[in-house]
């Protein structure tokens, strides 16, 4: 490995703008090349965040020589074909969540890494900020007691696009993949991969995707979470871990600034802090100057696991996407 860990970009949009932005903050780590499906889109993001190489084709940056990681912000019905493009071409890759559409593809992906002895991970950012990281430590030093329930939501109204990514099938759109993802994460992160029964009721839009969804996961020692998501409805975005002796509040929990630890009869401690890509970029450093293909914070079974419940939930609605 290379003094810096040299990253390439696929794709230009928001995501992809705020996550090179971040990287500007992690050590070791240098953009050496963003690619878009239009040169122009390519030329202004390069331009902007200063990066050397702009390219008008993904098959251009996944075949640069001088990349070491690619980190893939396309559509979620292209993460696995465009995985698969830059595993071919020797790159390993962290891949926006959701991981992919299905637990097939999520399988293929993991199998192609592995078989080429390459880093993969489903940048799951939530799960590598501080905060989010300083109230797991309190989970995991018993403050609460038993982890009984979690409670968490995430969702927000967009704004009528049938044809936007958000609305549209095609697309793999729909509140599920695109925010449930979150708390499944946080679910399986506190209670583990499998749960023992799911239950989810869904309010399927004009466009035919779910708009809003509630989803309820029952674990083996009695544990439920409580999860809700919607894309056409504004709701509090916010974590409750409930234990035995006392509570969690995570507002915003998947870019969590803020968590708050109540027990009875003791003060509420907080911590705050700023949330960041950089942090996951600092995990995909570590591993690669590691030699490990895959992290222990955010493994490839787990999102495997996490993509299986998806298509159990997206069964129970009804919401399947074109060429499944």
């Amino acid at each position: 490995m290379a003094k810096l860990v040299r990253w390439g970009i696929l794709s230009t949009g928001r995501i992809a703008d705020r996550f090179t932005s971040d990287l500007k903050k992690a050590q070791g780590a240098e953009v050496v090349a963003v690619a878009s499906r239009s040169f122009t889109r390519a030329e202004i993001f390069a331009a902007k965040h200063r990066i050397a190489r702009a390219y008008g084709s993904y098959e251009e940056l996944a075949r640069d020589p001088e990349i070491d990681v690619i980190y893939i912000a396309t559509p979620h019905n292209f993460h696995k074909e465009h995985t698969l493009l830059c595993l071919a071409n020797g790159k390993h890759v962290l891949c926006e969540k959701p991981f992919a559409i299905n637990a097939k593809e999520a399988r293929q992906m993991t199998a192609y890494a592995r078989e080429r002895n390459l880093f993969l991970m489903e940048a799951m950012w939530s799960r590598f900020n501080p905060v989010y990281q300083r109230a797991m430590q309190w989970v995991n030093d018993g403050l609460i007691g038993e982890v009984r329930m979690l409670k968490a939501d995430f969702g927000f109204r967009t704004a009528w696009q049938p044809e936007g990514r958000l609305l549209n099938p095609v697309l793999a759109g729909g509140s599920i993949l695109d925010v449930a993802v979150y708390p499944l994460a946080l679910a399986s992160h506190l209670f583990g991969l499998k749960p023992v029964a799911i239950q989810a009721l869904a309010h399927m839009g004009a466009s035919g995707v779910d708009e809003q969804a509630g989803i309820v996961l029952k674990y083996a020692n009695g544990q439920l979470a409580v999860l809700a998501s919607a894309i056409r409805t504004r709701i509090p975005n916010q974590a409750l871990i409930l234990g035995s002796e006392g509570l969690i509040w995570l507002p915003v929990f998947w870019r969590a600034r803020l968590a708050v630890l109540w027990r009875s009869k003791k003060m509420p401690r907080i911590t705050w802090g700023a949330p960041g890509y950089q942090f996951e970029a600092a995990e995909v450093d570590s591993c690669l100057r590691q030699n490990r293909i895959e992290s222990t914070v955010m493994p490839l079974a787990e999102s495997i696991a996490i993509t299986e419940i998806m298509d159990q939930v997206r069964e129970m609605i009804g919401m399947q996407y074109p060429g499944e």
